[in-house]
């Protein structure tokens, strides 16, 4: 009896320690995150989430961001989900019409009329060289509505893809790509868990995120830490969402920002938040309930 009281005791004692230690440290993270965003010169938006605990660090979630080409993720998801209902086949080879070719980010614009490839081809060139005629393609086939009614059936409703890449005069009538930290954050944690049309589906479109490209996260964190990630960037708007698989202990992770009054200015805030986040779980994976770091 004596034996279980005080086994009790000592239990609880190390509750109570690894409880308040890792309180301190999420108090630290959490207020060094809104230092960040509070002495920016910009509208910031954060939205993070332990995907081993649930733990959320959210700033203006639920402010309406432009996503330049952060909403490519969007188009991807539809892509897959259409490929699923064998509306199409990934595999299907597309020639590529002079009708989508656009200038900004991509590679396709530079090639002559003579290309042809494959849907998912498409995908990766959307994906990982933010090719703007590869992603208008894409939208062309999977229609531009499909997308944001499947974008409300999963409850992203402030997400919308209202243009097709480098549409000036549609972006001048209001008609921009747009979401929420919150909204992406939980697209992510759905593809993370597998259901966005199914666990293959998911299993792909994060391989094809996954490619190294050169990013604002990225520079954040270490070459050897895998990341699954999208940025965008247009006039005054920086974005960057994504998963960051640090071992035994990834978390989403995703910034926005606009009102940019120097565009490098978004790049940098991205950069120092997800440095920022990368610390905080990195310590937390490797961490025991004392405090001490044991590399896993």
């Amino acid at each position: 009896m004596y034996k279980l009281f005080y086994s009790l005791i000592a239990a609880a004692a190390i509750f109570s320690q690894s409880f308040s230690q890792t309180t301190l440290l999420i108090d630290k993270f959490s207020s060094q995150l809104h230092t960040i965003a509070d002495t920016s010169n910009c509208i910031v938006g954060v939205a993070i989430k332990d995907l081993v605990t649930g733990e959320k660090f959210l700033i203006n979630e639920n402010e309406i961001f432009p996503q330049a080409s952060a909403i490519k993720i969007h188009i991807l998801a539809e892509l897959y989900r259409q490929a699923a209902e064998k509306k199409l086949s990934l595999t299907d080879v597309v020639p590529l019409s002079s009708a989508f070719k656009v200038g900004g980010s991509g590679i396709l614009n530079s090639l002559d009329n003579n290309v042809s490839m494959s849907l998912r081809d498409y995908a990766v060139l959307m994906i990982v060289l933010s090719d703007n005629s590869a992603t208008n393609l894409l939208i062309d086939k999977v229609g531009m509505d499909n997308v944001n009614a499947s974008l409300e059936k999963i409850g992203a409703a402030h997400t919308k893809l209202q243009r097709v890449m480098m549409d000036y005069k549609a972006a001048a009538e209001g008609k921009e790509n747009i979401s929420t930290p919150a909204d992406v954050m939980m697209v992510l944690e759905k593809m993370h868990a597998g259901e966005i049309v199914n666990k293959a589906a998911c299993d792909d479109m994060l391989s094809i995120m996954r490619i190294d490209k050169d990013t604002p996260m990225r520079q954040g964190i270490p070459a050897n830490v895998q990341i699954a990630d999208k940025s965008g960037d247009i006039e005054g708007v920086r974005c960057d969402v994504g998963i960051v698989y640090v071992p035994n202990h990834p978390f989403i992770l995703c910034v926005m920002t606009k009102l940019l009054q120097e565009d490098s200015e978004g790049e940098k805030i991205i950069t120092a938040v997800s440095r920022l986040a990368f610390n905080y779980f990195e310590r937390i994976a490797d961490s025991n309930e004392y405090g001490r770091r044991v590399p896993r």
